[in-house]
């Protein structure tokens, strides 16, 4: 087994030799998943929790920091060494996690626990990191891919992709590539009789010029385009008791709900080695602009309804933007010194947009003048931040580090909003200063094992609330500022591979402390955000590769999890004890694949085991989020893989016994007697894949 090679850290190091808890997946072990976006690979990484309205639209949280619908990100979204998304709270930015087409993907870094020192605001629950394929000098290389699939229910499923590298002098080389995936889709819209309503698209493409002058300089610039389109969500209707209110794969929703979602990003890194360090530039820009609709007739119909407003349906249209600049400039120690070194500064500037619109439909069906709500929420975020880690080599066997970081921003946002149900709110600003801090100690038994201890915090910002009065006294109902939320962790590790690297274990204990908890509440009939309560985190993973034999790698991950309230939060509808929403106590995988004999094409079978455990979707107490409890689900996936010349062919069965998984669901439309909202496994999935590579 070859060394997994990653940059947690920000410089390469091997997995194995760093002193936190990483899983990463690299092209090889995607390619075996037949992993095509998000959904394809979430299962396989220890304590990643997820919930989704389809490709595009998901919110990520590692080692159960999430409570629920989280207002800010709690894992950052990375694009080699570039940030995605928006910083602040007023985007929605959790429930929009950018899904990677995965083709001409080096890897996939997935650090679990907090990185506030290296990565700033948002990564208090750790970091999800792509990691493109590099342009490089070796020589010109091409490859093609392309899929078809089947699902049950549902349709055919079909991909392609080409990438290639061209080296243009012997300075520079060109890599490109270019993807389109299709999702035929499962899902049945029984109120407008339409049958696989969440069919999908996802297609883009990368250009990334390397150019070395010299061996001290080497500079990469890259443009990255992605666009998905979706008709509709991969959810079906249950009651509140979990049974299916039709069938287990069926919806009624009375209008169509599409999503569209539009990321562009170009980047500049400029690596320059001073012979003592190296000094590194990360310089981009970015914009996603996202657009969906969310039928709202389930709640708003019977409700206005009950007021006298009498509408055959109700939906929300939505619009969300982001246009965002990021510089970082670091410098790293080389070699390995007594003392290593790396110390850096950071800028963004983030505009973003949160458009609204609730639209209601009379009886017979046309748009009604009545204005419900129609809100635009421009916000601005900027950032500075200072930071620095250092390792002392106290012994070949025995270093510690420490590791600052110091940020401060400024933000705005102003509510312009008319309608019968909703109202502006003024232009406010706050600002808020953070810092985060790093200690860990790492032994070396011997040089094929590590033990470590690490301590890590990690924050999402505070900033400006939306301003409530109280219409008598003119006093005001909720506070002009919401804090950051922060955490603490404390984890223990262990890592060790035999000498012959045909065995490798990874190990973690750990604790986690929040306090501070970003929410959403209703002040004087306004959404306005607060914080409420602590929560407790304790968990143990466990991660296995072996290879018994030539023929024969098994891999395994464990994770348990056991995440709760640690006091009462009325805000939340919690008590002191309660499980943290979206997170299973228990969640395997399992994988093993076995080479056979043959002539030539060398065919090699394999199989993979996914289990995720029982999981609930709030709180009980819960006024506006009814509670709903998501049962455990397990999955087999099989696959038959073999080598013919210079084709590259995979048979594969995901999700064998079609099991009818229920990865998340929302319940936000059923205060008023609406249905939970399911999202689901997709069913049993026959396909085939096939790469040249010349």
């Amino acid at each position: 087994m070859e060394d997994v090679i990653v940059t947690a850290a920000k410089r390469e190091e091997r997995a194995l030799e760093a002193p936190q808890a990483i899983t990463a997946l690299g092209a090889e072990d995607l390619s075996r998943l037949d992993a095509t976006q998000f959904r394809d690979f979430a299962a396989m990484v220890p304590a990643l929790s997820f919930t989704s309205a389809g490709v595009g639209q998901s919110q990520v949280s590692l080692r159960g920091v999430t409570a629920g619908i989280d207002i800010g990100p709690t894992v950052g979204i990375y694009v080699d060494e570039v940030p995605y998304g928006s910083s602040t709270a007023f985007s929605n930015a959790s429930s929009l996690a950018l899904d990677v087409g995965l083709f001409d993907v080096s890897r996939v870094e997935v650090l679990r626990g907090p990185q506030g020192t290296l990565y700033g605001a948002g990564a208090m629950g750790g970091v999800l990191k792509y990691v493109t394929r590099a342009p490089s000098l070796a020589g010109d290389d091409y490859a093609l891919r392309a899929g078809v699939s089947a699902t049950s229910e549902g349709g055919v499923n079909a991909n392609a992709a080409a990438s290639g590298n061209v080296v243009l002098a012997d300075q520079a080389a060109l890599r490109g590539s270019a993807f389109y995936a299709r999702d035929a889709g499962f899902i049945d819209n029984l109120a407008v009789d339409r049958e696989d309503v969440d069919q999908s698209t996802v297609y883009g493409g990368r250009l990334d010029l390397l150019f070395r002058p010299s061996d001290d300089l080497d500079l990469r610039l890259t443009a990255f385009a992605q666009e998905i389109s979706r008709d509709g969500v991969p959810a079906a209707d249950f009651t509140l008791s979990g049974q299916p209110v039709d069938g287990e794969r069926e919806q009624r929703r009375m209008k169509d709900e599409p999503f569209e979602q539009s990321f562009r990003l170009v980047s500049a890194t400029v690596d320059y080695d001073l012979g003592w360090g190296t000094l590194t530039s990360v310089s981009s820009y970015q914009t996603a602009e996202t657009s969906f609709r969310q039928d709202a007739s389930a709640l708003y119909v019977p409700v206005l309804g009950g007021l006298g407003l009498a509408f055959s349906a109700v939906a929300a249209d939505q619009d969300r933007s982001v246009d965002k600049f990021a510089q970082e400039i670091r410098l790293a120690s080389e070699g390995d010194g007594v003392l290593q070194w790396l110390a850096g500064a950071y800028y963004t500037d983030e505009r973003s947009h949160n458009g609204q619109h609730v639209v209601a439909y009379d009886l017979a069906g046309a748009v009604s003048p009545i204005n419900l709500a129609t809100v635009a929420i421009p916000s601005r975020y900027e950032e500075i931040a200072a930071f620095g880690n250092l390792t002392w080599r106290i012994s070949d066997d025995f270093d510690v580090t420490g590791g600052l970081r110091y940020a401060r921003n400024d933000q705005s946002f102003e509510q312009i909003a008319s309608g019968l149900l909703i109202g502006p709110t003024p232009r406010s600003a706050a600002s808020d200063e953070v810092v985060t801090w790093l200690a860990n100690a790492r032994y070396r038994p011997n040089e094929r094992s590590m033990v470590y201890a690490r301590f890590a915090t990690g924050y999402r910002p505070g900033g400006p609330n939306f301003v409530v009065n109280d219409p008598v006294t003119g006093l005001p109902l909720a506070d002009a500022t919401f804090a950051s939320d922060s955490l603490k962790s404390y984890e223990l590790g262990y890592k060790a591979e035999t000498a012959a690297r045909d065995f490798t274990v990874e190990a973690a204990l750990y604790h986690i402390d929040w306090s501070d908890i970003q929410v959403t509440t209703v002040a004087g009939g306004v959404s306005v955000i607060a914080n409420a309560g602590a929560a407790a985190i304790d968990g143990a993973e466990v991660s296995v590769t072996a290879r018994p034999s030539p023929q024969l790698t098994l891999g395994g991950s464990l994770a348990w999890q056991d995440a709760r309230l640690d006091e009462d939060a009325p805000l939340l509808g919690g008590v002191a004890g309660d499980p943290l929403p979206n997170v299973p106590e228990v969640s395997l995988a399992l994988t093993a694949d076995y080479e056979l004999s043959g002539e030539g094409w060398r065919p090699v079978v394999g199989v993979t085991v996914r289990h995720v455990g029982e999981r609930v979707a709030s709180f009980d107490l819960s006024a506006g989020l009814p509670q709903y409890e998501l049962p455990a689900y397990t999955a087999i996936d099989l696959r038959l893989a073999g080598t013919f010349g210079s084709v590259e062919g995979q048979l594969y069965v995901r999700n064998l016994f079609d099991e009818a998984g229920q990865l998340s669901a929302s319940t936000v439309l059923s205060g008023a007697g609406g249905p939970a909202q399911v999202t689901l496994l997709q069913p049993r999935t026959v396909g085939v894949s096939l790469t040249t590579r010349f």
